[in-house]
């Protein structure tokens, strides 16, 4: 089984409470290998300094560890999620 990292875009228009996230995360139990967390904020970090992420079209509101054959599951078990701003899913290659 592989590991894919679904990543939450942050959205500022809602996205069904945390009764559709629960909803959907008990639909794909099986298949959870860390539900995660929302995140707050953050910092760019660079070798010339540090600033503050704030912009909603690239930020980044959670995440969660998802185990799956392929990346064609992990797609279709991200589909499910009640994000509106979407879900960006990697392919955590073991190293």
């Amino acid at each position: 089984m592989k590991k894919f990292l679904f990543i939450y875009n942050a959205s500022n228009d809602g996205d069904g409470g945390d009764d559709a996230w629960m909803q959907w995360f008990s639909a794909i139990g099986g298949s959870i290998a860390d539900m995660g967390n929302p995140f707050d904020g953050g910092m760019l970090v660079s070798p010339s300094g540090a600033t503050e992420i704030t912009a909603w079209s690239d930020f980044v509101g959670g995440y969660s560890l998802i185990n799956a054959p392929d990346m064609t599951a992990a797609v279709l078990l991200a589909k499910g999620c009640p994000n509106k701003a979407g879900v960006r899913v990697f392919e955590a290659i073991p190293m």
